[in-house]
């Protein structure tokens, strides 16, 4: 699959999310994938974690994140626990 990274954020220190664009037998897709820097070579590699899905699914997807973007702001009342996070 031909990619073009379009956006990308840090996940830690040593890890990011990329979001990329790319086409595959004539069809457009979406990936998120975790990278990580080789230490070896400093370049970032792609790991295994990621979802990979037809660009018709955007929609979907954005909506999906909105959904835990509304869902985030509910919980957010909710006390934390001991590992920080909210929620089950």
């Amino acid at each position: 699959m031909n990619t073009q990274v379009v956006y990308e954020f840090p996940r830690n220190k040593d890890e990011r999310i990329c979001a990329s664009i790319g086409s595959y037998k004539d069809r457009l897709y979406i990936d998120l994938r975790v990278f990580f820097t080789d230490s070896r070579t400093g370049d970032l590699r792609p790991t295994k974690k990621g979802l990979t899905i037809s660009s018709i699914l955007l929609p979907q997807l954005k909506n999906a994140l909105l959904a835990c973007e509304k869902a985030q702001l509910t919980h957010s009342e909710s006390p934390k626990s001991k590992n920080g996070y909210r929620g089950h």
